[in-house]
């Protein structure tokens, strides 16, 4: 079914491969019909933010007769999808998330990718802008040769770039952590400041986490058996973008580990604090207790000796003075003072 005319709304770029090489770069859509039946034919279209009428419109142009699923439109555009591989009869979905962190924050930013993968087209469509698109058509130029490898190429490299995202992330993630970890050995800034910090990175840490784990898993489907995505030729490069998102988990679990023990080690150290400033307040308590008994002892109205005589008050404020001076050097020799 050839359209005379396609129109969506959102803002849509497009490449054009004919025989492994480069024939058009954001045409019309109608144009790209006249190629969507030849068998040499690559194509591909990103779709920024578009609503479900976007797709509907597009999916006739490079889904053929049958278009895209349904639940896959409506999946696509729903957002906060869990990242996934959906099998439907003659495409797949492949949802994902992209991550990176904030201009001047401590908290990571996230655009929600979701690729629809047909035997001559590929149709990536993006939350926002966030995810940049660039790097991607860089990579496809200045790899020729690969694009005869079909679609399984133009989705290597958005993958790969996705998964180098993940790892600038981690970087910066672990930075932070580093020199989070170093304040609290130096003893800088205000007394809760790593706490609330740490929390800061492990909510960070987290949103990390639900983007990047889930990938393992979709990716070991699309290399699973049975996908027919892939060109053989093609399974080392999907291989290792696996390896490392399988790197990038790793490095993820041991960020948490690093928290927790930057928690641990913090509550520690409040808990040894508190002990010390409890051993202070204790032995000034017992060095109080010495004046409170030796004056409640002359303050007695019975008689005693030095009672009423001058001596006896000199008598008292050297026995109270050597008592309290004598119980403050032993503390202080205990370093409890």
């Amino acid at each position: 079914m050839a359209s005379a005319s396609v129109q969506v709304s959102c803002r849509v770029r497009n490449r054009l491969y004919v025989d492994g090489a480069l024939a058009g770069v954001d045409l019309p859509l109608a144009d790209l019909a006249s190629h969507r039946s030849e068998q040499n034919a690559l194509i591909w279209v990103d779709l920024l933010a578009p609503s479900v009428a976007d797709i509907v419109a597009l999916s006739p142009l490079i889904g053929g007769e049958v278009g895209l699923h349904p639940l896959a439109v409506e999946g696509a555009v729903s957002g906060r999808q869990r990242p996934r591989l959906v099998r439907f009869r003659d495409h797949n979905l492949l949802h994902a998330r992209a991550v990176r962190m904030q201009a001047g924050s401590d908290n990571l930013a996230g655009t929600d990718v979701s690729i629809f993968i047909l035997p001559r087209a590929l149709i990536t469509i993006r939350g926002d802008d966030g995810f940049a698109i660039d790097p991607i058509l860089d990579d496809w130029d200045d790899n020729p040769d690969l694009t005869s490898y079909g679609v399984g190429f133009l989705l290597h490299s958005v993958l790969d770039n996705l998964v180098d995202g993940y790892f600038a992330a981690i970087d910066l993630l672990d930075d932070q952590i580093q020199n989070l970890e170093d304040a609290l050995l130096l003893g800088e800034g205000p007394k809760n400041a790593v706490q609330l910090r740490s929390f800061v990175l492990r909510k960070a840490v987290a949103h990390l986490g639900r983007a990047v784990l889930p990938m393992n898993e979709a990716l070991s489907a699309l290399l699973r058996q049975g996908v027919h995505v892939l060109d053989g030729d093609l399974v080392p490069y999907y291989q290792d973008v696996y390896d490392h998102t399988l790197r990038a988990t790793e490095r993820i679990d041991g960020m948490r580990d690093t928290i927790e023990s930057i928690l641990a080690t913090h509550l520690a150290m409040q808990g040894n604090s508190l002990n010390e400033i409890m051993k202070k307040l204790t032995a000034w308590a017992a060095i109080i207790a010495i004046p409170t008994g030796v004056t409640g002892y002359f303050g007695q109205n019975i008689p005693f000796p030095g009672y009423g005589d001058t001596a006896g008050f000199w008598f008292s404020a050297a026995l109270l003075l050597v008592l309290g001076l004598g119980l403050w050097w032993n503390f202080r020799r205990r370093d409890w003072l």
